[in-house]
Order: structure tokens, then sequence, then C-alpha cells
């Protein structure tokens, strides 16, 4: 049926199927790297909250490749560093040292934004791809769906015999044409949901341990200040 289909129905049809192909490749793909980054942000946490020098988990961090929270503690920690040495630099009185907590926070704060909407970027990406194909495949299997129905009527046209038998492969074509198309946009649509609504999980995820990163952070710097006292 398929094999004796027109040359543009043969081309709709390799064409929602590549489609199909490369959704399946982008969920297979995006289920491991979800799971993956959940798994490591849970190994990372539990070693943040049992760690108590920075130093240390520093070390570790660079080994948990797939952690939003090991980019987010590594990008946090080289800003505070920074910042810690250039306040005790540049403001010997602890007075002065005191009054530029508040731009520290701040500065940590804006750094953490920064690193949570780059690993937002990671993990949401490709899945434009998925929703290209959601919407773009019906409408794919529509065309090959309209050439079937065409196809039909220039048969009955032709040879002027109204039968089953004349019409009916036209049919099946417009029929393979649409559940083609439907088969290669629903997973990618029902794909597309779920990771959009995993990705702003995880990004939630991260705005709640940069708070804890920013508060852990702060005490720590306010104490080395005030121990200059």
């Amino acid at each position: 049926m398929v094999l004796s289909g027109s040359l543009i129905a043969k081309l709709v049809l390799l064409i929602l199927a590549l489609m199909s192909a490369l959704s399946w490749a982008i969920i297979i793909i995006k289920a491991l790297q979800y799971h993956n980054i959940r798994k490591e942000d849970q190994k990372f946490y539990q070693i943040y909250l049992n760690e108590s020098s920075l130093n240390q988990i520093k070390k570790v961090s660079s080994e948990y490749l797939f952690s939003a929270f090991s980019f987010i503690f590594s990008a946090t920690y080289q800003e505070a560093a920074r910042m810690s040495q250039r306040i005790q630099r540049s403001s010997p009185d602890i007075s002065e040292s005191n009054s530029m907590l508040p731009y520290l926070s701040q500065q940590l704060q804006r750094v953490i934004e920064k690193t949570i909407n780059e690993r937002y970027s990671f993990i949401e990406n490709r899945l434009n791809f998925l929703a290209t194909i959601s919407s773009a495949a019906p409408f794919i299997g529509l065309f090959g769906t309209v050439l079937g129905i065409i196809n039909s009527f220039q048969s009955i046209g032709t040879t002027g015999v109204t039968s089953l038998a004349s019409v009916a492969p036209g049919i099946s074509e417009a029929l393979v044409a649409t559940a083609a198309g439907l088969l290669a946009a629903i997973p990618a649509l029902m794909a597309y949901n779920y990771f959009r609504n995993q990705a702003r999980l995880l990004t939630n995820t991260m705005r709640n341990f940069g708070m804890e990163l920013t508060n852990r952070f702060e005490w720590i710097v306010n104490g080395r200040l005030l121990g200059r006292e």
C-alpha cells in the first residue's frame, strides 16, 4: 500500500518517519539527562550538607558533571572567594568591611541567578525540536491526506468508475498519512509537556539550593570579618 503510493506520498511518509525517529532520540537523550541530573544533585547535596569544609566540597564538585547544584556551588564559591579577598584588601577597617556585606549578598545572588539561567538553558536544550515536531507533524500528515483524497477523485475522473476498488488506494494512502502524522506528533507533544514541567521543577530546586548557598556563604564571610575585630 505504501510502496504503491505516489512519490509525494512516499516523501511525506519519509519526512514523518524521520521526524518520529528524531523525537524519540531526543526523548531518550533528555530522559537520561534528567535522570543523571536528579541523581547527581541528590549525591552532591548530601555532600554539601555533611561536609563542613567549603574547600573540600569545591574539590569534589568537579566530579559531578551533570549536577546543577555542583555548577551553582562552583560559581558561587569562586565569586565569594574573590569578593572576600577584595573586601579584606580594600577595607582594613572592620566597619567598612561590614558595610560591604549587603553588596556581597547581592553579588552572590546575581551569580547564582546567572548560573541557574545557564543551567535552565542547558536543561531545555532540544525541547524546541519536540515542540516543532508536535505542531508540524499533524499538518504534514494532513497534507498527505489531502493528496490521497485528490488521487481518489482523479481516479474516479479518469476511469469514470465510482466503485470502492477505484477509490480505495487513494483513501488508504490518505489514512496512512493521517496516522503517521499523529504517531509522530502525539509522543513529541507528551514528552515536551513532561520535560518542560520537569525543567520547572529542577529550576525550583536550583533556586532553593541557591538561597541555602547564599545564606551559608554570608554566614562564613561575616564570621571571618567579625573575627578581625
